[in-house]
């Protein structure tokens, strides 16, 4: 069993580009309609690294290009985590030389080394310590939190800081037929996390697994476009979904009615099949994906930090995530 531990403080960043249906379609020139991407994915806008006339001008379709553009921009993964990860640290009073361990998602870095967990230290001003990078795609919140849960106590810093960041919109083909760029944006989370110290949400990773049968179901090579097998993808993350939910609120005596839920931030309409499948209050669905997009492992926990202030004492969050490998991950917190 994963041992309780607590979150102190979330922060999210979005990059300054934003990216609606209406632009993607007549200046872009993606043949699904915005009608299309509201019926079957819920998503009205996203952010990017890259600018809208690069995006018009290349439909990217050379990714190595869009990465240097991106730096160019003055926005890379490395930019948005710290920026996250500056707004964690602020909102529980952290200090970046507090920070023992850094563990960081960043699994389309633009540098392959060093990791962008060290990145992230350099630039916050974080002392040495065993800072990891621990890709698990969209599903590595849970990876994260499992693996904290799973720490001895003498192992656990006092203080960890948990990054997930991606820039998802550089691996994303923007040519006429394809319907990604409907999907994705780009974006960062972050978590002060300690088992020394009480904070604002108590978390207990409960699920994690994974399937590599599956694992050529969703692909991005060194320097290609994304791609998945979406009927696969879908398939798999309703039914892993609805299964986590189910074993968590069982294992913890939960009623749907009393509890909030979260998802991966995939996509509306898939968030809505989960809920009816399940028959779960819609009031008590935390989202974002309608106004981000797919921001991929930072679409949850960004969900959960944009809404931290609006919860209160003793409220229940179920969460569950989903990934490339194929992996899920699962966990409850309560609002302390």
């Amino acid at each position: 069993m994963s041992a309780p531990f607590h979150i102190l403080g979330m922060g999210w960043a979005l990059p300054k580009t934003e990216i609606d249906n209406d632009f993607l379609h007549k200046e872009v020139g993606l043949k699904k309609t915005p009608e299309w991407c509201a019926s079957r994915l819920g998503i009205l806008k996203r952010y990017s690294v890259l600018s809208r006339e690069y995006i018009v001008k290349t439909r990217n379709k050379d990714p190595m290009q869009a990465m240097i553009h991106a730096r160019a921009n003055g926005e890379t993964p490395i930019t948005l985590a710290v920026s996250a990860a500056r707004q964690a640290l602020a909102r529980c009073g952290v200090k970046p030389s507090q920070i023992g361990m850094v563990v960081c998602n960043c699994d389309l870095p633009f540098d392959l080394v060093p990791g962008a967990a060290n990145h992230i230290a350099k630039a916050l001003g974080i002392g040495s310590g065993p800072h990891i990078d621990m890709n698990a795609a969209c599903s590595s919140f849970a990876r994260h939190m499992k693996y904290l849960g799973d720490l001895e106590d003498r192992a656990f810093p006092e203080f960890v800081l948990t990054v997930q960041t991606s820039c998802y919109t550089t691996r994303t083909d923007y040519s006429p037929e394809n319907y990604d760029g409907y999907i994705w944006g780009d974006g960062a989370a972050a978590q002060v996390c300690s088992s020394a110290h009480r904070g604002r949400v108590q978390v207990e990773p409960l699920v994690y697994g994974t399937d590599p049968q599956g694992c050529d179901s969703v692909r991005v090579d060194a320097a290609g476009h994304f791609w998945q097998d979406g009927a696969r993808i879908r398939e798999f993350s309703i039914r892993r979904t609805v299964e986590m939910f189910e074993s968590i609120a069982a294992a913890k005596k939960l009623f749907a009615e009393d509890v909030y839920t979260v998802t991966h931030q995939a996509n509306f309409v898939m968030q809505e099949s989960i809920l009816g499948h399940l028959r779960l209050p819609k009031e008590r669905h935390i989202s974002n994906v309608r106004t981000q997009g797919n921001i991929a492992s930072a679409g949850m926990p960004s969900a959960i930090a944009q809404r931290l202030d609006q919860l209160q004492k003793g409220d229940q969050i179920v969460y569950a995530v989903l990934g490339a490998g194929l992996a899920w991950g699962g966990g409850y917190m309560e609002i302390q």
